[in-house]
């Protein structure tokens, strides 16, 4: 027959108490960590949302308009001069000129690479706050994915910020010199 001493029960459900209680503690300090997580990715996705939008207002949809312009100036002017008449003034004016028109192809190519790398920063940041949600992978690893994924986007914003500011700098070439070289086309026209 078998026998078990009351001491022995005690034990039993002492222990069986303290192994349910560091087990509820473990899983609730996991839901703490997983709300933490999931609170970080919204952070993340509500950054990448913004620079998004900021990347896409803030190119001017006239670029091409510009571009255009300046090709049928340049070639109007190349058409029109004769180049032992040309001043040294307006040959400078002139290579800045091509050159600012020439930087709007590597500002487009530079664009379209920066929205393929927001749509790629997008589809992996849902596909890991869809893994931390469902608890898939190695848990222990998503605090460090986060933090890849924070760096991934001030990289992002870091190149965006260098976008902005080379299509300013194209659109203040475009106003300082294209008055100058519609004044110097229409002259040769006369």
């Amino acid at each position: 027959m078998f026998y078990i001493n009351t001491q022995d029960l005690i034990r039993f459900k002492a222990f069986y108490c303290l192994g349910l209680w560091l087990a509820l503690t473990l899983i609730s300090c996991a839901d703490l960590r997983q709300k933490e997580q999931l609170k970080a990715m919204g952070k993340l996705m509500s950054t990448l949302d913004s620079l998004d939008r900021v990347v896409v207002e803030n190119y001017p949809d006239t670029m091409n308009k510009v571009r255009m312009q300046m090709m049928f100036t340049e070639t109007a002017l190349k058409n029109k001069l004769v180049l032992d008449t040309m001043h040294r003034e307006y040959a400078a004016d002139m290579n800045a000129y091509k050159e600012a028109r020439k930087s709007i192809g590597q500002l487009n190519k530079h664009f379209v690479e920066m929205k393929a790398a927001l749509k790629k920063e997008r589809k992996q940041l849902r596909t890991l706050k869809k893994d931390i949600e469902n608890g898939w992978g190695k848990r222990d690893r998503y605090t460090k994915y986060i933090h890849l994924e924070a760096k991934n986007l001030r990289v992002l914003a870091n190149k965006s910020t260098e976008l902005q500011q080379h299509s300013v700098t194209i659109c203040d070439a475009y106003r300082l010199l294209h008055p100058k070289m519609v004044v110097l086309l229409e002259k040769l026209e006369q």
